[in-house]
């Protein structure tokens, strides 16, 4: 197990008082550091939704981009890939790139008219910018005790994905978002912390995963975007009882939680629950 490590949230869609105090930048988006001190290694979950909040953020925050081991991308949507390629080439060297190999896929959502979010970027400008990609399905283990959930299994019955949109073998259709995934670290002493981009899988059925790949039922804290905001009052009541049996002594909603869960979320964790924005630091 790992002792501990720190989250600083780079880029959210909200900034916290001492962020903006710092002039942070915020943006629909969302890029995680997490930095583990034994052994010392570092990576960055997601890129936000373009390099230009990413990269001022970082210098402002005295991020030094050399520790930086690799990437982990949680899934193909433009608000959390954007600052990928810019990112690359600030870097000027290989570093791995983890993601689903469907990350690729054409995007869109219909909000109200037919949009493209997917990657902004092809597999080949990745390559050529030096992301060394490990596109995987199944779990990756990023070091001992620090893995990814891989393809997320649907289990529960009301964290269904809607609104979503893809083209397979020439044909429109709707995206069941295969590349969704989520980073599990296994904290000594604790427990696990799992981390969620957008859990367009469900963050019940992200948790479970984790559990199962962990082989532990010890949750200490479960964080980022819940992907609840425009969901109805049942889904999020069911999501909340749900997320109340699991029992994590820390609850971190952000991103595309949407108020209306988080509010719920504070109501029966009160003081445990605690939204994140833009300059958050977690330290576990």
């Amino acid at each position: 197990m790992i002792e501990r490590f720190r989250l600083r949230v780079l880029v959210e869609d909200s900034s916290t008082v001492e962020g903006k105090l710092k002039g942070l930048r915020s943006e629909h988006g969302l890029s995680i550091l997490i930095e583990v001190p034994k052994p010392k290694f570092s990576l960055l979950m997601d890129t936000g939704r373009s390099p230009y909040t990413l990269l001022h953020n970082m210098k402002t925050l005295n991020v030094d981009l050399n520790v930086i081991n690799l990437i982990f991308l949680s899934h193909g949507h433009y608000d959390h890939t954007g600052g990928l390629l810019e990112l690359l080439r600030t870097l000027k060297r290989p570093i791995p790139v983890v993601a689903h190999p469907e990350i690729f896929n054409p995007k869109y959502k219909l909000d109200p008219y037919l949009k493209f979010i997917g990657s902004p970027f092809k597999r080949s400008q990745v390559e050529s910018l030096g992301g060394r990609l490990i596109l995987a399905r199944n779990p990756v283990s990023l070091m001992s005790e620090v893995s990814t959930t891989g393809e997320v299994e649907r289990v529960t019955p009301y964290e269904k994905v809607r609104g979503f949109w893809t083209v397979k073998d020439e044909r429109f259709v709707e995206d069941p978002m295969p590349d969704d995934q989520a980073l599990i670290l296994n904290v000594e002493g604790k427990g696990l912390a799992v981390i969620s981009g957008c859990a367009h899988s469900g963050i019940v059925n992200t948790v479970e995963q984790a559990k199962r790949i962990m082989g532990t039922d010890r949750v200490y804290a479960v964080i980022g975007g819940f992907h609840l905001i425009g969901a109805s009052g049942e889904v999020i009541e069911s999501t909340v009882n749900d997320l109340a049996r699991i029992d994590p002594e820390l609850l971190c909603p952000c991103h595309c939680t949407g108020s209306k869960a988080v509010k719920e979320m504070k109501k029966r964790f009160g003081d445990r629950c605690k939204p994140l924005g833009t300059g958050a630091v977690i330290e576990l």
